[in-house]
């Protein structure tokens, strides 16, 4: 009978420190203010140096914000800017453009509910257009790691939610969950943060997020190229 019931009890134990339930997903009041600008350098798979990144925050009025996001890395410069809604961050329209040697290319993407209207133009400045379906509350890939500070991490946190990249159209379904609390070094100093997972079907991506506010992302290690970024400054908003 005892040895049953430590067997159960050692039973419950492993379900009890399994994967956390996800919660529903419900974002914090935008913990960042306009104005905001962070700078990542950039390393490859191997460590070596492969350039700069740069994130900025601008207030749309009271409706919204954008966010805009410039790499320069290994002769490809890549500009982002999302508009998104407060306070559910859902994107109103986003551009992309991508520019080398070769040339200039050019995602647009409007967002109206379920559908996205895209307008895709190629180097040889050829441009197509597309409508896709989409779950409504997507948000746009390319704000998903800044959107993580505004969610309400603490231990064993884990929540849900659909992300779009209109670049090539895919839809994915990304499970967040904290790790734990950790010191994390940059070229910026050093951070108490939340290491946070994000995971889909193809894909794994792991965050840094400042335990304090701000909540600055501190670093992130992008899982489709093993590329690191690390916070290089911070200048919060006015």
């Amino acid at each position: 009978m005892t040895a049953l019931l430590v067997a159960l009890l050692v039973v419950l134990g492993v379900v009890g420190c399994g994967s956390p339930e996800p919660q529903p997903l419900i974002f914090n009041a935008a913990p960042w203010q306009s104005g905001e600008s962070s700078e990542y350098r950039l390393t490859d798979i191997n460590g070596a140096y492969a350039g700069t990144a740069r994130y900025d925050w601008i207030a749309l009025g009271t409706d919204g914000w954008s966010l805009r996001r410039e790499i320069n890395a290994q002769g490809v410069q890549e500009i982002v800017a999302v508009d998104v809604r407060a306070p559910d961050y859902r994107p109103i329209q986003a551009t992309v453009v991508r520019m080398d040697a070769n040339g200039t290319e050019q995602v647009r993407a409007a967002y109206a509910g379920a559908d996205v209207n895209l307008e895709l133009t190629t180097k040889q400045n050829i441009t197509t257009f597309e409508r896709m379906r989409i779950p409504s509350d997507a948000r746009d890939q390319a704000t998903l790691a800044m959107l993580v500070r505004a969610l309400p991490l603490a231990e064993r946190y884990a929540t849900r939610l659909n992300v779009f990249l209109p670049v090539v159209g895919q839809l994915d379904r990304v499970t967040v969950s904290v790790l734990q609390r950790e010191q994390v070094t940059t070229p910026a100093g050093t951070f108490e943060t939340w290491a946070v997972h994000l995971e889909t079907p193809t894909s794994e991506t792991d965050v840094w997020i400042g335990a304090q506010a701000p909540f600055p992302l501190v670093k992130f290690i992008d899982s489709r190229n093993g590329g690191t970024f690390e916070l290089s400054s911070f200048t919060p908003g006015p």
